[in-house]
């Protein structure tokens, strides 16, 4: 939703041109999103669905049985623009409010989307809980071990994008580099990984 109002306005407005107003709202939604895009790398990768009147509630039915249900969320943006602002067009106050919409609507969009990954993950029994102990390499193979790793008609895995916050991030990047051991078990995991999925080829051509 966005919310647009004027302040200092001397009286009411004189006349009203909806086309303009509906290219200003198409050009705003349309630089908002790409503003969203560029500030955050996670939100970019998210593939977009057609517009559509309604959004439902999405469910996801585990093996368990168990039911995550995802209700849709609810975008409020608001513009403040000055009376003046807008008598001179000024582009320079436009694009603050823009930039300043999309923050708020990535302070929206990004919890609800995480709480989805949260929920979702547990439910699926591939959530790995460290206990309060810093990330480590034990942790990473632990994580690879609970979910299925699909393989390229190369053979080659397509592992997972890891998606982590700024604090986690840090972790990371300070890791030593893996050694020769390390290595040879993500060798030995992938390599299940791989016979896993083969028989999950198989299975599927039998069916």
């Amino acid at each position: 939703m966005l919310e647009c109002y004027m302040s200092n306005m001397p009286g009411p407005p004189p006349f009203a041109l909806p086309e303009y107003t509906l290219a200003l709202v198409r050009f705003v939604r349309y630089g908002v999103g790409r503003l969203m895009e560029a500030k955050d790398h996670v939100w970019a990768m998210i593939p977009r669905a057609e517009p559509t009147e309604a959004v439902p509630t999405t469910q996801n039915t585990m093996p368990s049985g168990e039911v995550v249900q995802n209700p849709p969320v609810t975008l409020e943006a608001k513009f403040v623009l000055r009376y003046d602002e807008i008598r001179s067009s000024s582009a320079d106050a436009l694009a603050e409010q823009m930039d300043s919409a999309a923050d708020q609507n990535l302070s929206v969009v990004m919890p609800h989307f995480f709480d989805i990954l949260r929920r979702t993950s547990q439910a699926a029994g591939t959530a790995s809980d460290a206990g309060g102990k810093p990330f480590s390499f034990e942790l990473f193979l632990a994580s690879l071990e609970k979910i299925d790793i699909s393989f390229n008609e190369s053979g080659k895995p397509e592992l997972p994008t890891l998606v982590v916050g700024p604090e986690l991030a840090k972790q990371i990047r300070a890791m030593p580099p893996i050694t020769a051991e390390q290595r040879k078990l993500v060798d030995e995991l992938i390599e299940r990984k791989r016979k896993e999925h083969d028989a999950r080829r198989r299975d599927r051509k039998l069916r």
